[in-house]
């Protein structure tokens, strides 16, 4: 892999996707995967359901070594389903969201993907969110790439 391949911060989103995609392959009804460009300016009355959200959340650095920096990229996976019955409680769509959120965290966790240096790491996500028969149920993963300096030409 060239630095230029290795220093994409998102060059990792292509395979996550793909890995993402096969683990809702098949399901009744069909699972949207979609990344933050796919959700620009929806709103969430219009939203696609059954979906999963691949969302980039930022990296911390894990090791300065001066010419190349051991980074540690987090990516948030959100499983939305939409019920309205019981949308007072939302218990419908919690229970819709269950296997799909089993299936994303279990098709990621331990993957190696290209461009990683170590297999996705799963981390503690934020709060999952309930609202107006939207269930939104995030999973975080971390994983390492390493950054080198580029080069002057």
């Amino acid at each position: 892999m060239s630095d230029a391949e290795a220093n994409n911060w998102l060059a990792l989103e292509p395979h996550l996707l793909a890995l993402l995609t096969d683990a809702v392959q098949g399901m009744s009804p069909a699972v949207h995967v979609l990344t933050s460009a796919d959700l620009a300016d929806v709103k969430e009355s219009s939203q696609k359901t059954p979906a999963v959200h691949l969302i980039y959340g930022g990296y911390r650095i894990a090791e300065d070594l001066r010419i190349s920096w051991r980074l540690v990229h987090k990516w948030f996976v959100v499983v939305v389903v939409r019920n309205v019955a019981g949308v007072r409680s939302g218990k419908a769509a919690r229970q819709d969201a269950g296997p799909m959120v089993a299936r994303v965290v279990g098709a990621l966790v331990g993957a190696g993907v290209p461009g990683a240096t170590q297999p996705l790491t799963l981390v503690s996500p934020p709060p999952a969110t309930y609202r107006a028969g939207h269930q939104y149920i995030p999973s975080a993963f971390e994983v390492e790439t390493i950054f080198r300096k580029p080069q002057n030409p």
